[in-house]
């Protein structure tokens, strides 16, 4: 059960890499922000999940205010809009929305129900076998850009080096700690609601790399940004509202049957 959970969380971030290197990874961010309608349509698709329709109409703020702060005219070489990248940060959401589920599937499997592997556990062997599967999408995309590094590692200075590897460093602990995390969290939500937090947390991602990328962001970008995390609030609201009224029902069934 892990495996299928690795290679997902694995390719999801494959996609994403590639995506990130055809236009702006602020513009990335906005498509990832998108990953609630693609759990949406693969629960209603592959698990014939059915989902309460006001929860539903919750996605119309989030995924339109994504649209709308995806508005833009930047004459950066990356700051446009490309249909490639698009698509594979589509595929990114595919992949990043089926951790979710299989990692319930995977809590829910009776072998896990007896040995109860606890989130350090469990992403422990997540880390583990997507290691052994990036070497070979590394070297498949990116092999000529290594070996001309290789071969003109001599023509950078102690600094550069230096600085490099602290990034690296830096950048490999911070990925670390987020994914874990990631995954406490996972644990505790449904997938469409894991799916949620995603456009709220990206909206500070969002933000930052428009204003590190010089990426143009003007009013209409702020207000999209603003009805996505108005969308995210409408959803823990309503998803609220719709258990306790499960609840409820689930109550006064019980209360008529007979004894």
């Amino acid at each position: 059960r892990v495996i299928p959970l690795s290679l997902c969380w694995a390719l999801g971030f494959i996609f994403f890499n590639l995506s990130a290197s055809l236009m702006s990874p602020a513009y990335v961010y906005i498509v990832r922000c998108l990953e609630p309608l693609a759990t949406v349509m693969v629960g209603f698709l592959l698990l014939r999940k059915r989902y309460d329709f006001r929860v539903l109409l919750t996605l119309v703020p989030i995924c339109g205010g994504v649209i709308l702060a995806s508005v833009s005219g930047g004459e950066h070489p990356k700051s446009s809009i490309s249909s490639p990248a698009v698509l594979l940060a589509c595929l990114s959401n595919v992949g990043f929305c089926f951790r979710s589920i299989f990692l319930h599937q995977m809590k829910r499997h009776p072998v896990a129900i007896r040995s109860r592997p606890n989130d350090l556990l469990v992403f422990f062997n997540v880390v583990l076998i997507a290691c052994l599967v990036l070497p070979f999408a590394v070297l498949t995309l990116e092999g000529e850009s290594i070996i001309e590094a290789i071969v003109n590692y001599e023509n950078f200075g102690n600094g550069e080096l230096f600085a490099f590897l602290v990034d690296s460093l830096l950048s490999s602990v911070s990925f670390f700690v987020y994914q874990f995390l990631q995954i406490q969290v996972m644990s505790t939500l449904s997938p469409l609601a894991f799916s949620i937090l995603t456009p709220v947390i990206k909206v500070i991602m969002m933000v930052s790399c428009s204003w590190y990328f010089r990426d143009p962001f003007g009013i209409l970008n702020a207000v999209g940004v603003l009805i996505t995390t108005g969308g995210g609030y409408l959803f823990t609201t309503i998803k609220a509202a719709a258990g306790a009224t499960a609840n409820n029902k689930e109550s006064r069934q019980r209360k008529i049957l007979p004894l």
